[in-house]
């Protein structure tokens, strides 16, 4: 199995307080968590410590930041050739500010200038290729090149280049809000139709493409067997849901690599997702394989057998 990643790479600090600051004041943070980040960086982390042969295309900054991501990334196997260096640019950082009480984030996005990619030769054959939207011009390269391999968008944010770029994946998982605004419906979880509702106008509007909208603690939303249903997550203590997202993705692309349907893809991707919740940290907080496993070994102890879905489109005829 061979994974290619190409988008964001950053550089993630957690900073734990039990109140934020207020005006004019002077705040001492000692409980602080460093780790690499990025939506692409995430995935092909996660792919790498599931023993996929991974490789990131990416760019990061000619600093300490940018070397300790590359690091990072090469202790889990993880290939960097594809990994640009910007000679003379800062890495990004994102300033996290986690609430020990309530569990709230303020996410500070250190960008001085946006790094994009120069080489997009990509000399390799993937079996998937997964890409975010930080990067569009590497992102299309990728999905021009590798059209006839599992292909994957990381879809977010509902901007011009986004919708372009789902015209060329096979698959598309996208965020509650990037659903919301894409469809022209905006997602209640008290009304059953406007999920309902949203999932067909996307459809519609990305026809033959798999679609599994990611709906946060809620699970996610997909497509089988012409019903809409979406598959719950898992009942945890949300701690900290930095990269949760990241980790579904990477997961998911894990359970295609593997060769499983859609709903053991969104099984494995779920409890990958869910168990990392419950801990500091995006990258890390990613479970163990066995730890996935055992899980899922526990609650389905048929490896056939898959969680209880709620059929959304019956419920609302």
């Amino acid at each position: 199995m061979k994974a290619l990643c190409v988008g964001h790479s950053k550089y993630d600090i957690t900073c734990m307080i039990d109140s934020y600051p207020e005006e004019n004041s002077e705040l001492n943070i000692s409980d602080i968590s460093e780790i690499g980040g990025g939506p692409a960086a995430n995935a092909a982390y996660v792919l790498g410590k599931y023993k996929v042969d991974t490789y990131l295309g990416s760019m990061v900054g000619d600093d300490t930041f940018g070397s300790l991501i590359r690091k990072d990334l090469e202790k889990v196997g993880v290939h960097t050739e594809y990994m640009e260096i910007a000679y003379e640019k800062r890495t990004a950082i994102s300033l996290i500010m986690l609430s020990s009480k309530d569990k709230s984030r303020t996410i500070y996005n250190l960008v001085k200038e946006k790094l994009l990619m120069k080489k997009t030769e990509f000399a390799m054959d993937p079996d998937l290729v997964l890409v975010d939207t930080f990067d569009y011009g590497a992102a299309l390269a990728a999905l021009n090149k590798y059209a006839s391999k599992i292909t994957i968008l990381d879809a977010k944010i509902a901007n011009s280049e986004t919708l372009e770029l789902c015209k060329y994946v096979k698959y598309i998982i996208c965020s509650k809000d990037f659903a919301s605004k894409a469809s022209g419906i905006k997602i209640d979880f008290n009304n059953p139709n406007s999920l309902v509702n949203a999932y067909s106008n996307l459809l519609n509007k990305f026809p033959n493409r798999n679609i599994i909208v990611t709906l946060e603690d809620r699970g996610a939303m997909y497509l089988s067997n012409n019903q809409i249903k979406v598959m719950p997550g898992l009942k945890v203590e949300v701690v900290d849901s930095t990269g949760a997202k990241d980790i579904f993705n990477g997961a998911f692309s894990y359970g295609l690599l593997k060769g499983y349907d859609i709903e053991k893809c969104i099984t494995f991707a779920n409890i990958a997702a869910g168990l990392s919740v419950v801990k500091v940290g995006g990258r890390t907080s990613i479970p163990e394989y066995d730890e996935i496993m055992k899980y899922f070994k526990q609650k389905y102890p048929d490896d056939n057998e898959i969680p209880t879905q709620t059929n959304i489109s019956s419920e609302v005829k």
